[in-house]
């Protein structure tokens, strides 16, 4: 064998190997929680790509790109909003420090809470996003027990460029204008997710569950992950709120720069 066939065969093998571990890697982290009857898998869509993971002080979470601001053009992309959980940024201060990843691998950095609601668990973020990340509309009319839902997060260690957790549901009682239910588990890192209805309006931000048990799911390395049931989400009321005080705001700041 010379040794231009032998460099070429080491090379062919080096990407052979790669391929073959990143195809199990993929295949090991779309299988969490793929396999369990606790949901009922929906096939990835368009509107999925609107999904973002949050990193901040308190911990990663879910959110969902909102809206983007066309006529506020910044660095690649615009401004824009994400809608999360409260919980998963309570404890930034205001300093910045709150980062945004979006599917396409890039990254916000010193996004911060525009508004926020403590009480039903919602906090809508300023954030930079870049150009071809969509925006999934909030719906008008709030979901009603019995209607048809989809929710999607990360938890179990999803990884937001393959693997979102997204699964179908039906909201349940004692669903309400201002909070949803679901006969479904959740997983840690779920909080913050959207919730879709048939129109893949956002219709609800997921807030976590009541009770915790070991439902069987683990991770590639078999690791447990607790469980948390029954799904509680905001509905589309508190998410309208946030916005109609940004809206507001950005109003009300418009009429003081035109009078100086």
């Amino acid at each position: 064998m010379s040794q231009v066939s032998g460099l070429r065969r080491q090379k062919t093998l080096r990407v052979f190997t790669f391929l073959c571990v990143g195809l199990l890697c993929t295949q090991a982290h779309s299988q969490v929680g793929k396999n369990s009857g606790l949901w009922k898998w929906t096939p990835i869509a368009e509107h999925h790509h609107s999904i973002v993971e949050i990193h901040s002080a308190g911990g990663v979470g879910t959110g969902v790109v909102v809206e983007i601001d066309e006529a506020k053009p910044l660095k690649g992309g615009h401004e824009g909003y994400v809608l999360t959980a409260f919980h998963v940024v309570q404890d930034d201060k205001g300093d910045g420090l709150i980062k945004v990843k979006f599917r396409n691998g890039k990254r916000a950095k010193k996004c911060r809470i525009v508004h926020a609601d403590e009480h039903k668990d919602v906090a809508l973020l300023w954030v930079w996003v870049p150009d071809g990340v969509p925006a999934s509309p909030v719906a008008t009319d709030p979901i009603q027990s019995g209607e048809e839902l989809e929710f999607a997060g990360l938890g179990g260690g999803s990884q937001l460029s393959c693997c979102i957790r997204h699964f179908s549901a039906t909201a349940s009682s004692p669903s309400s204008l201002e909070k949803i239910f679901a006969d479904v588990p959740l997983l840690p890192g779920d909080s913050g997710g959207p919730v879709f209805n048939q129109k893949n309006e956002v219709v609800g931000i997921i807030s976590g569950g009541w009770f915790w048990f070991n439902s069987g799911i683990t991770t590639p390395t078999g690791t447990s992950i607790r469980t948390t049931w029954p799904a509680r989400a905001s509905n589309v009321g508190p998410l309208q709120s946030l916005i109609s005080k940004k809206n507001e705001k950005l109003a009300s700041t418009k009429v003081i720069n035109k009078k100086f």
